[in-house]
Formats: structure tokens, sequence, C-alpha cells
């Protein structure tokens, strides 16, 4: 067996780092917002077909509409 490569291991590191990263930058812009809600259909709504990406999109920004002051721009 060969003795690690620390250069491989620091690299290793760094992009477990930068997934984790890009996932919580996802989160802060709400990219993660469908994943969640499907999460929740399974869980909460087995019985019933969720919304279609698209579909849960448009709803999702309308309802962002329907309260201006929750949003910052």
């Amino acid at each position: 067996m060969s003795p690690a490569n620390p250069a491989r291991a620091a690299l290793s590191r760094w992009g477990r780092s930068a997934r984790a990263a890009w996932q919580i930058a996802r989160g802060i812009v709400g990219e993660t917002a469908y994943e969640r809600y499907l999460e929740h259909h399974r869980a909460h709504h087995a019985g019933t077909p969720p919304l279609g990406e698209r579909e849960f999109w448009r709803r999702h920004v309308d309802r962002g509409d329907a309260h201006p002051g929750s949003r910052c721009c």
C-alpha cells in the first residue's frame, strides 16, 4: 500500500468544503426551495402528485408578490 498523497488529501478536503459552501449559497438564494418542497410533499402528501418544478416556481414567485415587504428588492 502506498502512503497517502498530502496534495490529493488537501484537494479532497477543499472539494468537500467547496461543495458545502455551494449548498449553503444555494439555500441563501432560494434554489433549494423546490427540493425542500418535494421532501415535505413526500412526508405529508404522499397520496397526491407534487407540483412540477415550473408550476412550483410560478406559485413561489407569485406568493412573494403578495407580500412585497417580505423581500429586499
